[in-house]
């Protein structure tokens, strides 16, 4: 049922729709497919070879390095110690000084690409070190294009590949961002880990190719009895699957996110089911192969999460997730889902081209007005940003004209009116400087610009509805962040906001390693020095789980998910962060923008990443308490809280895979692990990388 925010229901009817929402769709005890996650394969079950490009077996050698200004020292010869096959491979020897601004070693040799569909991949074997690889095109206009290829660093040698086709970046020629055949190759690239790394050493590359996707069998289909949206489950119950597919016979395993198993079993192609507890919280995969004569022909993952009952009634005012509701790419009952998990606020836009479609009319598509009705017969609280362009003024591009700052201002004024009751806290544009969302739009967006329409913006809101939240800034990023903060708040005035938002991101590298804490301390003390008082709001920062550079595991994404809100938590200045975001985007495994999401998309059912477990149990075990300190002991990190009945909680872990130990003064009543599994409880506690929870009366941490 969707509901008006005017017909709100009173706390009892709340309630129930509560507990409805709690079951997210659970259908009677029937057989309901779903769609299940496909397991990563490896690229060499993706590509195919479609035309040789270089095996290296003739004697002349064709591939020269490049030896511009952010090259590193390179040397290429055909080296015979090392291959892959036949009887040489290139070997390719780099020197890195480090400390520049761009280092990377480049190959190239004549390849014309004439039309679409293909990629380029090859064999490499590494030294050891995790370089990223890429490689570089140039199209008809002199554009360049690159992409990353997919790669699983392994001992010994592995086959890296990428459809031209696929995401990437580009610089230069006609700027169009697509590619215009037929291709050149600019070179395969081997990029640095770091922008300090400084080393000599060599690589090897053999059977260059030009290669096509293959054709990927797609037979197997899961049913669960009983379905439920998000596949989210109470500790103690069972999961039953049935499994259909065009082969011999199917096997599955299912385990925990430690690996702990919860059931096993084999049988007939057509028919087999399966059936596993969980019995204590946590996320659960199930994974179902399909095997032929061939051995296996098809993978899929079954996940799932099994969460306390109570979690949906333990808020967290810190944290948020970030949705595009308003955008219609979000199924209403992701909501639900985020209630469940713990989650109560949101951060979502409702887009100035959407709100006044005829110039000086100001009305909500349906899908806005739905999206609200939702909101409020949850009790969620929305953190709405005001942005983007309208037709109307300024050509469609930045809001810099007087009349287009006004139009602007009273846009949000009358979103503010058509959304009063459920919403009360806006945020002016998102990512200003950057440029997103506007795609090229013309028009000033540097800091002063920005400046004077966060200025008339606060004033017309404050006028109109004064108890409505004003975030400024608008999410500033990068390496001038600090500066472009202060220069944003000197044009407005630093009475102009309520908060200001700021997108720390840093994946892959975890929180600790990118000096996460200092960068954001930085900035609220630029903040500070030029008059500002208000609080930092992180209304971005995540972990994509992408495959290729810049992507992290599953579990990395969840680590590095509950230390980065524990450390965001103990900084000063800090009053809330938006994770992004809550869901999948897209269907692209490579690319980085589908995959930031805490639960997959919605083909696979909203099923959770074990990152979403995570954030829950950080978001119920934290609520409504107060962080008293923080301190790193070593290579150890622990957050202290202050909880609501006067218990002391403490969320400790370690940076060292090696692990190591605290210990405190009096002894935890009770201990947590990340995903909420109770712990024995002592004075010495092993610590690793995945963050644990302590409470008890009085503990602290020894001496």
């Amino acid at each position: 049922m969707l509901l008006q925010p005017s017909t709100r229901p009173q706390v009892g009817a709340q309630l129930a729709v509560l507990a409805a929402g709690i079951a997210l769709g659970a259908t009677a005890q029937e057989w309901q497919g779903t769609r299940c996650v496909l397991a990563a394969l490896p690229p060499q079950a993706l590509f195919e070879v479609s035309r040789s490009v270089d095996d290296f077996e003739a004697a002349d050698l064709s591939w020269q390095p490049l030896r511009g200004d952010q090259n590193a020292r390179t040397a290429t010869q055909l080296g015979r110690a090392q291959k892959h096959s036949g009887e040489a491979a290139l070997r390719v020897d780099y020197t890195f000084l480090g400390g520049r601004p761009l280092e990377y070693v480049q190959v190239t040799r004549p390849l014309e690409i004439p039309e679409p569909g293909l990629g380029l991949g090859f064999w490499v074997r590494t030294d050891g070190t995790p370089f990223p690889l890429r490689v570089r095109f140039t199209d008809t206009s002199g554009e360049t294009h690159q992409l990353d290829l997919i790669d699983e660093p392994a001992p010994g040698w592995r086959f890296v590949a990428v459809a031209l086709d696929g995401p990437g970046t580009a610089w230069g020629g006609d700027g169009n961002n697509r590619r215009d055949y037929p291709l050149k190759l600019a070179g395969i690239c081997i990029d640095r880990t770091g922008v300090e790394y400084a080393g000599q050493g060599s690589l090897w590359i053999d059977d260059v190719g030009l290669v096509a996707k293959r054709q990927v069998p797609d037979t197997l289909r899961v049913a669960t009895l009983g379905l439920r949206f998000g596949h989210v489950y109470e500790p103690g119950e069972s999961v039953a699957l049935r499994f259909t597919g065009q082969g011999q016979r199917v096997r599955w395993t299912a385990t925990d996110d430690r690996g702990t198993a919860c059931g096993q079993g084999e049988g007939p192609a057509t028919g087999t089911e399966a059936r596993f507890a969980m019995p204590v919280p946590g996320h659960y995969t199930c994974r179902v192969e399909l095997l032929g004569d061939g051995g296996v022909l098809e993978t899929q993952d079954f996940q799932a999460a099994a969460v306390p009952a109570d979690t949906a009634a333990r808020m967290s005012d810190f944290v948020g997730l970030n949705c595009h509701f308003g955008q219609n790419a979000y199924p209403l009952e992701c909501m639900d889902l985020m209630r469940r998990y713990g989650i109560g606020r949101i951060r979502d836009e409702m887009g100035w081209v959407y709100v006044e479609k005829d110039k000086g009319q100001y009305a909500l598509p349906d899908h806005l007005r739905k999206y609200l009705a939702h909101a409020a017969v949850l009790r969620m609280r929305p953190l709405v940003i005001l942005d983007y362009h309208s037709p109307h003024y300024d050509q469609g591009g930045f809001p810099n004209s007087p009349e287009a700052v006004a139009g602007f201002a009273n846009y949000a004024v009358n979103l503010v009116r058509l959304t009063q009751g459920t919403v009360n806290e806006v945020e002016v544009w998102n990512e200003w400087i950057g440029g997103c969302g506007m795609n090229g739009k013309p028009g000033d967006h540097g800091p002063e610009a920005y400046g004077r329409l966060l200025a008339a913006t606060w004033s017309a809101v404050k006028a109109a509805h004064p108890g409505v939240t004003v975030v400024g800034v608008g999410g500033e990023y990068g390496k001038d962040c600090a500066q472009n903060v202060t220069r944003m708040i000197a044009a407005a005035g630093t009475a102009s906001m309520d908060a200001f938002s700021i997108h720390p991101y840093r994946y892959p590298r975890a929180p600790e390693e990118s000096a996460l804490t200092a960068e954001v301390s930085g900035t609220v003390a630029a903040a500070r020095a030029g008059g500002a008082t208000a609080p930092a709001w992180i209304t971005e920062i995540g972990y994509p789980t992408h495959r290729g550079q810049g992507g992290s595991t599953p579990a990395a994404q969840a680590r590095h998910a509950v230390r980065t809100l524990l450390l965001l938590q103990a900084t000063e200045g800090v009053q809330r962060v938006y994770w992004y975001d809550l869901k999948d985007d897209g269907l692209s495994r490579e690319y980085n923008e589908h995959a930031f999401g805490l639960v997959h998309h919605q083909e696979y059912n909203c099923a959770p990443k074990p990152a979403m477990v995570a954030v829950s149990t950080f978001a119920r075990l934290t609520a409504q308490a107060q962080v008293t300190g923080v301190r790193q002991l070593g290579e150890a990190y622990a957050v202290t809280y202050r909880q609501a009945d006067g218990d002391v909680l403490i969320a400790a872990w370690t940076t060292s895979s090696e692990g190591t130990s605290l210990r405190l003064t009096g002894k935890p009543a009770a201990a947590w692990d990340m995903m909420g599994r109770r712990l024995p409880a002592g004075v010495t506690m092993p610590l690793a990388l995945e963050p644990i929870y302590m409470q008890g009366n009085g503990i602290r941490l020894a001496e």
